[in-house]
Parts: structure tokens; C-alpha cells; sequence
């Protein structure tokens, strides 16, 4: 079996609510997260709806200061020009030395989210075809490797567009989409280099999974070709109520919304480390091999945050080493 791998996400939305030297400070924490023997650490976006530091910005100070660990967006909305996004991926997949993993996604329907894209001019309703057609031009820039690339689409339109800089990895940084529908399900198996969504439960990621393989291995790719990744929440604390206390407090500071309510959308649970990490080994049976873990925190301050890394890496991630 391959090792799974375990990333973190960056608090990029509370470092925001922070009104501190938060901020600056994301690049140490991607730090900590190496020296701590994290695989991966991940940024959000979200400008105005959950407002948090730009992804590719933050992502760009981590690169800076760490070397071995991978750097991905959790997730990017269609919110960026086509040329634009292609050209910001391919330089930060530069300064990293080919360690970044683009992760895509269209956005949390909401009344906070389409009014986050009407101020950026866009239609929320036509958001999934200009994802589409994002993702199909950003692919044939990096593999054109500088040469000119035309494009007739419904929503975009490129003529003898011409990118630099090539990105570090041949063929541009992995694409990875983090949607559930059917049909974006076909969609990830058939082009799409990982899977990543925020599954409420194994047995649906396992299922969402199911279909994705089906449709790779349909469209002929090998086996290895989609990474298979889940974005969950987790709390360790001493015991699962300590733990669930966190959680909602962190939810309602967040989103302002109760915790069951966030968990019909999103796969959310805290407890011990032993707790934590059997409901973690239930979604690597269901096929998932690069688990994404948010930290969610009592109160959203640095010094919480930091807390939660070293915990996490001490008491939970040597039992998912052995999975």
C-alpha cells in the first residue's frame, strides 16, 4: 500500500481576524509544519465571503523558507482570468522547485459567496464552465511550454497566447478538484490529477472514490494518475468532549453557524489522538491517500494555532505514519 500522507491547513482566515503580527507569521508556521514532519501545508481563498490572506501569496512566503514540504491551494475559485491564474501557478510552481498541487473548486454556494463574485464582476450561476475552461487552458499553456496557444471556448477566448515562465513540473503543477457531483466525478477520473474533497463521511468519500477510479481507468489512465486526498476538520484534546467544546467554538468564530449545521456539508470530529486517528483510518480504507487536516482552534490566535501543530504532530500523526 502507499504511505499516506498528512498536510495541514494554514490559518489564513484566522491570521485575518487576528489583528496582529499573524500574517507575517505564516511562513514559520509552514516552517513548524516541516520541522514537524508534515507532507503538505494548504491555503484557502475566499477575499470577501471569509475573508483570509490571498493563498498563492502565502504560499509564496512558505516557499521561501521550507524545501522538502508540498504547498497546495484548498481551494482556488474561478474568480482569476484563465492567462492570469496559468501564469501565477506556473511562477510559484518556479519558486518552489516544482512542490506546489493546485487544488480547484467553484466556491460554497451561499448568499455570501455569490455576492463575493458579483463584486468581482462574475455571473455565480456560470462559475462551473469557467472552472472548466480554466482548468482546460491552464493545462494547454503548461504543456505548451511557451509556444502560442489558441482557445475558442464559451466563456474565454485565447489567440497565440504565449506563456513564461514553464512551470517546474513538466506538464504544470497537479490539478486537483475538490467537487462531488456526477459529474465532475466522470470529470476527475478523465483529466484531473487528485480528488479532494470535504466528505461528511467514509462511506460517501469511499463511494465518491469508487466512481472516480471507475473513470479514470475507463479514459485509460494508470492506476497512480488521480491522487485520491480528503479536506477534513479534527481536534485532539484529552477527550472527545474537550475536543467537541473546540470544534464549536471554532465554527461559530469562523462561520458564525452552529457545529451541526457545518457537519452536514463538511467532515468535521474531534477526541483523542487514538479517536481521531481510527476515523482517519476509516477514509484510507475508502481509498484516500493524502489526508488534508484544518486545526481548528478554542480561540483563532497564533499562539492557539501553534499549540494545535505540535499536538497534532506529536500525539496523532506517528499513529497515522503506521497506517
Amino acid at each position: 500500500m502507499t504511505a499516506v500522507k498528512v498536510g495541514i491547513v494554514l490559518p489564513g482566515r484566522e491570521s485575518v481576524v487576528d489583528d496582529g503580527p499573524y500574517p507575517a507569521n505564516l511562513a514559520s508556521i509552514a516552517r513548524l509544519a516541516e520541522d514537524c514532519g508534515f507532507d503538505s501545508v494548504w491555503a484557502g481563498e475566499s477575499p470577501l465571503a471569509r475573508s483570509r490572506m490571498n493563498p498563492l501569496l502565502a504560499l509564496t512566503a512558505a516557499a521561501a523558507v521550507t524545501e522538502r514540504i508540498q504547498l497546495g491551494t484548498a481551494v482556488l475559485m474561478p474568480l482569476r482570468p484563465p492567462v492570469h491564474l496559468a501564469h501565477e501557478l506556473a511562477c510559484l510552481d518556479r519558486i518552489s522547485g516544482g512542490r506546489l498541487i493546485g487544488g480547484i473548486g467553484s466556491g460554497f454556494a451561499s448568499p455570501a459567496t455569490e455576492q463575493e463574485f458579483a463584486n468581482y464582476g462574475l455571473d455565480f450561476a456560470t462559475r462551473l464552465g469557467r472552472m472548466r475552461e480554466t482548468v482546460d487552458i491552464c493545462q494547454a499553456l503548461w504543456k505548451a511550454q511557451g509556444q502560442p496557444v489558441s482557445y475558442e471556448g464559451r466563456h474565454y477566448r485565447l489567440k497565440d497566447a504565449a506563456l513564461l515562465p514553464n512551470p517546474a513540473q513538466p506538464g504544470g503543477p497537479p490539478l486537483w478538484i475538490a467537487h462531488s457531483g456526477p459529474k465532475m466525478l466522470q470529470r476527475t477520473g478523465r483529466q484531473f490529477d487528485g480528488w479532494m474533497p470535504t466528505s461528511t463521511s467514509p462511506d460517501k468519500y469511499g463511494e465518491g472514490w469508487n466512481q472516480v477510479a471507475a473513470a479514470r481507468e475507463a479514459a485509460g489512465r494508470p492506476g497512480d494518475a488521480v491522487t485520491a486526498a480528503v479536506y477534513l476538520s479534527v481536534a485532539v484534546d484529552r477527550t472527545k468532549q474537550d475536543a467537541e467544546d473546540t470544534l464549536g467554538s471554532y465554527f461559530r468564530a469562523y462561520y458564525g453557524l452552529p457545529l451541526t449545521t457545518m457537519r452536514t456539508t463538511q467532515g468535521i470530529f474531534g477526541g483523542t489522538a487514538d479517536e481521531v486517528a481510527d476515523r482517519l483510518r476509516q477514509y484510507v480504507d475508502n481509498g484516500a491517500r493524502h489526508l488534508i487536516l484544518r486545526l481548528p482552534t478554542s480561540e483563532l490566535t497564533e499562539a492557539r494555532y501553534r499549540t494545535a501543530v505540535q499536538r497534532t504532530a506529536q500525539e496523532l500523526l506517528p499513529l497515522l505514519r503506521a497506517l
